[in-house]
């Protein structure tokens, strides 16, 4: 099982984590964002940067349900990963474009006291190599677009699910070409 990662944090310099969107190569999503009704969420958001500050909270609340606390943000996606391993029988390969985005995801998750679990049926997977090229670029924002017209949920870029649902955009259509080209060969 693939899922693609992305997270949205307070700056590149102390990250702490913030938001964190997962998408299954199928489309199953996962989104989580941290509550900044609570202390820990309004400290954050004092220490995030002023690029955080200005674009990516104007788009907290997109999500139904989703704001937590860290705790819980971890909670809920430990409890969805072992859930799709089960589902699976096989591990989840976490695809992902900037290591920090795992990192910070697994902090929550060993926070949640899930970890210990959660690492046996993960699998980290840095797919910056073949998203990041041309086609994987074009892909990407073709998604974002298509996010931002009528009916796209509100989703933009820099939104944890949006990075996400794009990520997965990129892959799928870098191994489309891939597989093209070996074909046409």
């Amino acid at each position: 099982m693939l899922v693609f990662l992305d997270t949205e944090f307070t700056d590149l310099l102390n990250p702490e984590l913030l938001s964190l969107g997962l998408v299954t190569l199928d489309g199953r999503e996962h989104y989580a964002e941290l509550d900044l009704t609570t202390d820990a969420g309004k400290d954050r958001a004092k220490a995030s940067s002023a690029f955080v500050q200005s674009g990516i909270f104007e788009m907290w609340g997109l999500v139904p349900g989703a704001a937590g606390t860290e705790w819980e943000m971890g909670r809920r996606t430990g409890d969805w990963l072992l859930g799709l391993a089960a589902e699976s029988g096989a591990k989840v390969e976490v695809a992902f474009d900037y290591s920090t985005d795992y990192e910070l995801m697994e902090y929550a998750i060993r926070d949640s006291g899930l970890w210990d679990q959660v690492r046996d049926v993960v699998l980290p997977v840095n797919v910056n190599p073949i998203t990041g090229t041309i086609t994987g670029e074009l892909a990407a924002e073709e998604c974002f677009r298509a996010l931002g017209q009528r009916g796209g949920r509100g989703l933009k870029r820099h939104h944890a699910l949006a990075d996400a649902l794009a990520l997965r955009a990129a892959y799928i259509d870098v191994k489309a070409a891939a597989l093209a080209h070996a074909r046409s060969t």
